[in-house]
């Protein structure tokens, strides 16, 4: 009577961790859909990157708290995002690289052009040395933005939004 409770015990065990392992693999998702995803929701993600770096430079803080907000949700949204196969922060960090250089952030003219419409919505003035303060730092700051999201940790993002 032991070994058949025992052998029923184990099976039923063994039932729930199969269930929760197909559960855990359900969320990952192939490695092109994942960059996609990303590809998608980065040029939100640098969009208020900049507008909360702007209030940061010019001391406003009525705005700042929603663009932080609005920055932290995206940087949380990508963060859960894990790659079928290989999940790994090195696969990952070269993903989000491959998304930067295919998109010429590095370049300027061309995050300028990625962020500049919401400044204009906002009535920012963009033709500022202020601005452009904001745009090259932006870039400058790319690894910080690729480790908040790699880190996956609530408390880092928040320091990271806090920080900018």
């Amino acid at each position: 009577m032991k070994k058949l409770i025992h052998l029923i015990l184990k099976e039923e065990i063994q039932k729930v961790l199969d269930y929760n392992r197909g559960i855990l693999f359900e969320f990952a998702i192939p490695r092109k859909t994942y960059k996609k995803r990303i590809d998608d929701l980065i040029p939100q993600i640098l969009e208020n990157w900049c507008l909360v770096h702007f209030c940061t430079i010019v001391g406003q803080t009525q705005y700042k708290k929603h663009w932080s907000d609005e920055l932290r949700g995206h940087l949380l949204t990508v963060s859960r995002l894990s790659i079928k196969g290989n999940d790994s922060d090195e696969s990952r960090n070269n993903v989000l690289e491959e998304i930067w250089d295919e998109n010429d952030y590095a370049n300027p003219m061309f995050l300028n052009m990625t962020v500049i419409n919401k400044f204009i919505q906002e009535k920012i003035d963009t033709k500022t040395e202020t601005y452009g303060q904001v745009i090259e730092d932006c870039i400058n700051d790319r690894q910080h933005i690729f480790n908040a999201i790699l880190s996956r940790n609530i408390d880092t993002i928040n320091e990271y939004v806090e920080t900018i």
